[in-house]
């Protein structure tokens, strides 16, 4: 471990640090106030490309930290040293996620066993959890998902995540820490894995570039980054009402990928033409509609996402100044 900061009142673990949601949740809580540690599996420096990156996006506002979740011991020695009063568990395994040949088995072991050492460290310590899910613990629906739905995941990785939203509450119950489970949707913002959709195309629309697309009719629920981070803020001063609960954190809108696209060219101030639908077909078996009901949060924990035309021009200047 490297970098300790001297334990303030509040101090957050967050764990996942090198991912894309990871870094932007670290820096977001930073940003709040928050005492951050920034978890990863190994050391900083072994880092290189993207995850180097992030950690470059959260460096001098946070603290880093080195920990194999899947080592029973190891929650207890982080949390033996800096003594957080929150736990943000978004560490999973997620290579290979949208493929019925995600390792279900590998993912079990960091995303459902290693919770029970953690719970069992962070009894009778008042730090409450805040959980990682996925909207693909949900049925594939043309209705909204609404967080009382009963799930029946159609991938793997939609079994993990639900396998761990299952066991939270479980723990959570067991030995009285406060936790929830925030099921993200699909986050839009930089630092993004290079030559996943997002980022390919806005890369390519900047560069005056044709981008290969499927047809893009399936439609989505897509939120900015910023936005989910203050979702993540506002679940950590909500432990005080209920041991266990579960929130959609989303738009609230099913919005087709194509328009988004086009409204991803109109911010970076190029051609639609350059959109190129129809060039790639679309994978075998892919879901056409995916979207969630939002109600809760805004209701419950008095949040509202902003447009999604802002997170498009947040991303769009991240490139361009990255460029």
């Amino acid at each position: 471990m490297v970098g300790r900061a001297q334990p303030p009142e509040r101090t957050a673990i967050v764990t996942g640090a090198s991912s894309f949601v990871g870094c932007h949740l670290a820096r977001a809580y930073a940003d709040a106030g928050w005492a951050v540690v920034a978890v990863t599996s190994r050391a900083r420096e072994t880092y290189d490309g993207i995850r180097a990156q992030r950690l470059d996006f959260i460096a001098g506002r946070v603290a880093f930290a080195v920990c194999d979740l899947t080592d029973a011991d190891a929650a207890a020695v982080l949390v033996d040293e800096y003594a957080p009063v929150l736990w943000v568990q978004h560490a999973g395994y997620a290579d290979n996620y949208a493929s019925r040949d995600y390792d279900l088995e590998k993912s079990l072991a960091l995303n459902v066993v290693a919770l029970e050492p953690l719970y069992r460290t962070l009894y009778g310590r008042g730090c409450g959890v805040i959980v990682t899910g996925s909207s693909m613990e949900y049925s594939a629906s043309d209705a909204a998902n609404r967080e009382d739905d009963v799930c029946w995941p159609d991938l793997p990785y939609g079994v993990s995540k639900l396998a761990e939203t299952v066991e939270a509450h479980r723990l959570a119950c067991q030995y009285g820490v406060a936790t929830r489970v925030a099921r993200l949707y699909i986050p839009v913002g930089p630092l993004d894995a290079p030559g996943k959709l997002m980022d390919f195309v806005t890369r390519q629309l900047v560069a005056g570039k044709t981008a290969g697309l499927s047809p893009c009719e399936q439609k989505r629920d897509f939120l900015g980054i910023r936005d989910l981070c203050n979702a993540y803020v506002k679940l950590a001063d909500d432990f005080h009402r209920q041991t266990f609960d579960v929130f959609n954190i989303c738009s609230g809108a099913a919005t087709r990928v194509k328009t988004l696209l086009e409204g991803l060219a109109d911010a970076v101030g190029a051609d639609r033409a350059l959109l190129d639908f129809g060039a790639r077909g679309m994978r075998p078996g892919e879901t056409m509609v995916s979207f969630g009901d939002n109600t809760k949060a805004r209701t419950v924990l008095g949040w509202t996402p902003r447009p999604l035309e802002d997170a498009l021009k947040d991303l769009v200047e991240h490139v361009r100044t990255a460029d």
